[in-house]
This record gives structure tokens, C-alpha cells and sequence, in this order.
């Protein structure tokens, strides 16, 4: 049984199965897309080079990270990279278990309408940085949720689309300079932040605005009921609602609009009267 057990273990690379590994990154490598991963085990293993997807290589994660080690093409791949950093853990469970609380105490009525405060989070950003709901507060916000793998044109590729007019637009108003955009996945077992920040790109996407978060999926799924998108899994994709949901500096949920597509001009000249609390809106 030990000797089977043993040819087991090492044959599960060459079968291209995943082996969950926490470690380490450095030493990457653009010209060839590779990176030195370190093993932080109790015994620690001996360093090997991984591939890696771009995403990923452009964050050069310099931080403890889980990811699973594939072997593909005769190369061996790091893929699926999220943080592990233990400090980032911690805060992020204690904002797991305080939404879920939150969610388990409101009953039938999770969604949140408006003047509502916005729900705690702890995500991951298309640069694998921890953000918080904290990181967020004083500037207005307009938030929606795609999953990157989305086929279906009117939905996400045309939500993300419009996110990317209304930073346009936004961008021709110095006086909402400060608007922020969050984007959030909920499909995070595909959409880590090296994914994100890929997809991001292919949209032409400015990041000092417009952020893409991930995270833990039971996190995720509560967030969604508490910004009111459902989802359901059939013919192995996901289909959903959509919606824009546009939060104050306060962190107060002061408009949301249903759909995957909305106006630009006509959001950007909401974000408008919303600096100008004097005017009617």
C-alpha cells in the first residue's frame, strides 16, 4: 500500500492533476513568462520554475501565495495565484464571518436599497492588493459585477464596456476626478486577480480609477445578495441579473440601475448633482 501510495503522489503532476501549493514567487522572468516558486511547508521543498500566466507576472506577487502547480505541455504552471499572506487572512475572515452575521440576522430581506450603508468587505484587486471596505470611503463609488468568462455579449462584455464610457466620460470632468469604479467577479475560483487584471487589459481599462476584486467565494455570494444579483449555474455557465449601483462618499447606497448597460453621461451628470448635495437630484 505504501509503495502505491508513493507512485501515486508522484504521478499526479504527469497526470496534468493540480497540487495546491502555498510558497513563495520571486525571480520572475518576463522574456520567459517564469517565476522561481518556493514551497513554505514545514520541510520546505526545493525551489522549481513555473510558468505563469501574465497576469500574473506583471503582479510579481511579493507576498505568501496558494496556487496550484500544473504540469501542461511538458512545463510546469503556477496557476490560479491568490494570496496567502497570514495577516490578510485573518482580517479577511473577520470580515467573512461579520457579512455572514450580517446576512444570517437580516433574514429574507438581505438586499440593501437606498441610504442603506454598503456591505463590509475584504477582496483582492487586479494588482493583488488586500482592499478593504475602508480603502473605498470618500469618494463616490459605481459598482457592478461581471465573470470574465461570460459569452453572452449583452451581459457582461457589454457591462464592463460601459464601465470603461463612463470612466471616459468621467475622465472629462476634472470635478469627478475622485469617482471610483469596483468591478466584482463572482465566479473567484476562475477569477483570481491575475485573471482580472488580463481581462481588464483587454478592455483598456485605467486602474488608478477602476478597480476588479476578488475573493473568498462564500464572501462573494453574500456580497451579491446584499447588492441583490442573482445568479444561477446552467449548460456550465452562469446566469444572472445586472445592475450599477452607485454608493456616496459616506459609503451610503444612494441609486442603483437595473441592467448590464446604462448611459455614461447620464450617470456621470448623476455623480455631478451628488457633488452638489444644494441641488435637487
Amino acid at each position: 500500500m505504501k509503495v502505491f501510495l508513493y507512485i501515486l503522489s508522484v504521478s499526479l503532476l504527469a497526470a496534468a492533476d493540480s497540487v495546491s501549493q502555498v510558497g513563495q514567487l520571486n525571480r520572475f522572468e518576463p522574456a520567459s513568462r517564469s517565476a522561481i516558486f518556493t514551497p513554505s511547508t514545514a520541510k520546505p521543498g526545493a525551489p522549481v520554475t513555473v510558468a505563469l500566466q501574465a497576469g500574473d507576472l506583471e503582479i510579481a506577487w511579493a507576498k505568501q501565495v496558494r496556487c496550484s502547480l500544473v504540469q501542461r505541455d511538458g512545463k510546469l504552471s503556477a496557476e490560479g495565484v491568490v494570496s496567502a499572506d497570514p495577516e490578510e487572512l485573518r482580517q479577511e475572515q473577520q470580515v467573512v464571518e461579520g457579512l455572514r452575521r450580517d446576512t444570517f440576522e437580516r433574514g429574507r430581506i438581505v438586499m440593501r436599497g437606498a441610504n442603506d450603508l454598503m456591505p463590509m468587505m475584504a477582496l483582492w484587486d487586479q494588482d493583488g492588493q488586500f482592499r478593504l471596505k475602508k480603502d473605498f470611503l470618500g469618494a463616490p463609488l459605481a459598482i457592478n459585477f461581471v465573470f470574465t468568462s461570460c459569452q453572452n455579449a449583452r451581459m457582461c462584455p457589454a457591462s464592463t464596456s460601459a464601465m470603461r464610457k463612463l470612466a471616459d466620460e468621467l475622465a472629462k470632468r476634472p470635478a469627478l476626478a475622485n469617482v471610483r469604479l469596483l468591478t466584482i467577479t463572482f465566479d473567484p475560483e476562475v477569477d483570481t486577480p491575475g485573471m482580472l487584471r488580463t481581462y481588464a487589459q483587454g478592455y483598456g481599462i485605467d486602474f488608478k480609477r477602476h478597480s476588479f476584486l476578488t475573493g473568498r467565494e462564500a464572501h462573494i455570494k453574500d456580497l451579491m445578495r446584499h447588492y441583490g444579483i442573482l445568479t444561477t449555474r446552467s449548460d456550465g455557465t452562469i446566469l444572472h441579473n445586472a445592475a450599477l449601483v452607485m454608493v456616496s462618499p459616506e459609503g451610503r447606497i444612494v441609486q442603483r440601475r437595473e441592467g448590464a448597460v446604462f448611459d455614461p453621461t447620464d450617470v456621470a451628470d448623476y455623480f455631478t448633482q451628488l457633488a452638489a448635495p444644494s441641488k435637487p437630484r
